[in-house]
């Protein structure tokens, strides 16, 4: 009885030890290295996925995060993910008014040389002065080595 109950809890141990471990390596290869505005200066490279991260307030507040490159012969977005602040948000999707989190939008660094990513996030439309107002730009010159 000891005996199984000892390879019971070794068998979840290893378990939990894959399922995070596959996860790390899930993120590695999707999102590659991460950026926020903190590190204005990247240096990645050719080949290499990375991922410039941006707080979002969720689109029901009205966050709209694009991205500009201003030399997509060196990089190209690839992918843009809202990850979730609450759990449940992450599981069963965001309630009215929630969606909160960190937008994670993903390049590929396609040759070497030097460009500016612009995240730009058009509060509400960017219709009207005070909408503009609220809408915020994060740069990053970004340096792809060979």
């Amino acid at each position: 009885m000891r005996r199984w109950l000892v390879w019971s809890l070794v068998a979840a141990v290893v378990l939990v030890g894959a399922v995070v471990g596959g996860v790390a390596v899930y993120r590695k290869v999707t999102y590659g290295d991460q950026y926020d505005a903190g590190h204005s200066a990247v240096a990645v490279s050719d080949g290499s996925v990375f991922t410039l991260v941006v707080r979002d307030r969720g689109a029901s507040v009205g966050d709209n995060w694009s991205a500009t490159v201003a030399d997509p012969a060196i990089a190209e977005q690839v992918g843009s993910t809202l990850v979730a602040d609450s759990l449940s948000d992450r599981i069963f999707g965001p309630a009215d008014g929630g969606g909160a989190g960190e937008r994670l939008i993903t390049f590929k660094a396609k040759a070497p040389g030097t460009t500016t990513i612009k995240l730009t996030n058009c509060f509400q439309g960017c219709d009207n002065d005070r909408r503009r107002a609220a809408s915020s730009t994060v740069s990053w010159s970004v340096t792809v080595g060979s």
